[in-house]
């Protein structure tokens, strides 16, 4: 059995009341080193609105995002996608929140796969004491001994970007400005679910 590599990364803020959703995106693959080789094909033929700028979704023109989702549609990458609606709400952006969140998108993971070797997030707290507390927070609500989790800085492992393309794409089409590059990667997801905070809240309490 192969193991898995995760790659997890969000669009969207949780504090910022105008933001009606957030989207937590995971990519799963048993071969890290295709993102590479699609990131450095990309590299030479995409256009970038900076001249060494990452490739994130809102760091690239139309072009270099078609090309980059054709790719990832044409390997054998695992998508999910987790929306979360805001209604209206001003979110706290803490580690227990995030967690949360983060959890209810990885039950559907690691009951997809038999193995998962590590989690790799987009760093998303800089301070270490909260990057402990949301790895327990995180350990915490899915009640299980987690693979290794690293949270990285995507400008030097640039890898884990391939989940912030993914989540990109959700926040565009569920936003209503571009659906076209959802599209392009649909057949790849293996689930796609959606929850509205007050829920989130309910079932952490039934946690």
């Amino acid at each position: 059995m192969r193991n898995i590599t995760v790659f997890v990364d969000e669009s969207g803020t949780l504090p910022d009341p105008r933001d009606r959703v957030v989207i937590v995106a995971a990519v799963g693959t048993f071969s890290p080193t295709k993102i590479e080789t699609i990131i450095k094909s990309v590299r030479k033929k995409g256009h970038f609105k900076k001249p060494v700028g990452e490739i994130k979704f809102y760091n690239i023109g139309d072009k270099t995002k078609t090309l980059f989702l054709e790719k990832i549609a044409n390997e054998n990458f695992d998508i999910f996608i987790l929306t979360i609606e805001k209604m209206g709400r001003a979110i706290p952006d803490t580690p227990q929140h995030f967690a949360v969140i983060c959890g209810f998108l990885l039950e559907n993971v690691l009951s997809f796969y038999q193995k998962v070797e590590k989690i790799i997030f987009d760093r998303h707290f800089h301070k270490s004491e909260d990057i402990k507390e949301f790895n327990q927070a995180l350990e915490n609500f899915l009640d299980k001994d987690l693979p290794k989790i690293n949270h990285v800085d995507s400008k030097k492992d640039k890898n884990v970007n391939i989940a912030d393309m993914v989540a990109g794409a959700v926040l565009a089409k569920e936003t209503g400005k571009n659906k076209s590059f959802y599209e392009i990667f649909k057949n790849r997801i293996i689930n796609e679910s959606r929850l509205n905070w007050p829920e989130v809240k309910r079932k952490l309490f039934q946690k």
